[in-house]
């Protein structure tokens, strides 16, 4: 949970600072449906199909011009797989995630690209009626590293204050403890996902 405080202490520091040098901000809330996958290279034979999840949160978007803007927030994000074999096999994972994404609109088109952080807060490996928590860290007895970095794709309709997006993102950070991946070699896990959703956005302060 260290981890998170420290993440939601620098995104409130990096707002309050982006405030200060833009003359239009937006604020929204926004809510939508993932599906997830959690990609294993080399780890296990067992291939997995996307999870049905849940996203929400908030949205901060600092204009440089009418058009061109650079949006961040800090969002909840479920993440995780099914087993292709069995329906009842499967591991879900929950993440606080902060977006960096470079933003563009017209005439009601929207699209935006950038990086993403996210920090681990809530994971279960399930089997039927067994379930067992996820330890996150970096050490030998952890089962989960806590960040995932990857990179994120937008494209949506606006219309008033209303927004409909669909997305994709790729993580990047390898899901095996730190610690572990020597004896992994060039194995690797990463989260994939698919999103729809639709952002709700206030008023602009000047």
């Amino acid at each position: 949970m260290k981890n998170v405080y420290q993440l939601i202490v620098i995104t409130l520091f990096i707002l309050v600072s982006m405030d200060q040098a833009y003359s239009q901000v937006r604020l929204g809330a926004k809510a939508g449906l993932n599906m997830a996958k959690v990609n294993y290279d080399e780890v296990f034979e067992t291939e997995t199909k996307f999870l049905p999840t849940f996203m929400v949160g908030g949205v901060v978007e600092f204009d440089f011009s009418e058009s061109l803007s650079l949006g961040t927030g800090l969002q909840y994000h479920g993440k995780g797989a099914k087993s292709k074999e069995e329906d009842d096999v499967k591991v879900t994972l929950g993440y606080i995630q902060v977006p960096l994404q470079l933003q563009f609109r017209s005439n009601g088109f929207f699209g935006a690209v950038g990086p993403y952080a996210a920090f681990a807060i809530s994971g279960k490996s399930i089997d039927g009626d067994d379930e067992e928590d996820i330890e996150f860290g970096s050490g030998e007895e952890d089962d989960w590293s806590a960040l995932d970095v990857g990179v994120n794709a937008e494209i949506g309709y606006e219309f008033n204050k209303l927004r409909l997006t669909a997305s994709y993102s790729a993580g990047l950070s390898n899901g095996i403890p730190k610690d572990q991946q020597d004896f992994f070699e060039d194995a690797k896990i990463t989260n994939a996902v698919i999103g729809i959703a639709l952002t709700y956005l206030f008023t602009g302060v000047e």
